[in-house]
């Protein structure tokens, strides 16, 4: 149960991440073409393009790489949280030279 939450989780932020930079690209494009501050002219701007195309292929890509990031973080967590003796090769009574008890 738990894993799912985190999963849940993780692909909520990704998510949000996502929707704020395609938001900014938007807004950006939009700023651009209202403003007439592009190098190229307003004339060149396509609207549909960039602001839908773009800012969705920005949104997707911050999704994708936050979403591996918190993959890779869980997934180093998970390790780092493994028993020492998976095995069970150790009697109780039984340690490890050097291994504090």
């Amino acid at each position: 149960m738990a894993i799912g939450r985190d999963v849940g989780r993780a692909v909520f932020w990704a998510a949000t991440w996502g929707v704020g930079a395609a938001i900014g690209v938007a807004v950006g494009g939009w700023l651009t073409a209202v403003g007439g501050a592009g190098a190229p002219g307003v004339e060149s701007l396509e609207l549909a393009e960039d602001l839908l195309v773009l800012p969705g292929l920005a949104g997707l890509a911050v999704f994708g790489i936050h979403l591996l990031g918190q993959g890779l973080i869980g997934l180093v967590g998970s390790l780092r949280s493994r028993p020492r003796d998976p095995d069970g090769d150790h009697d109780e009574g039984e340690h490890a030279v050097g291994e504090r008890v």
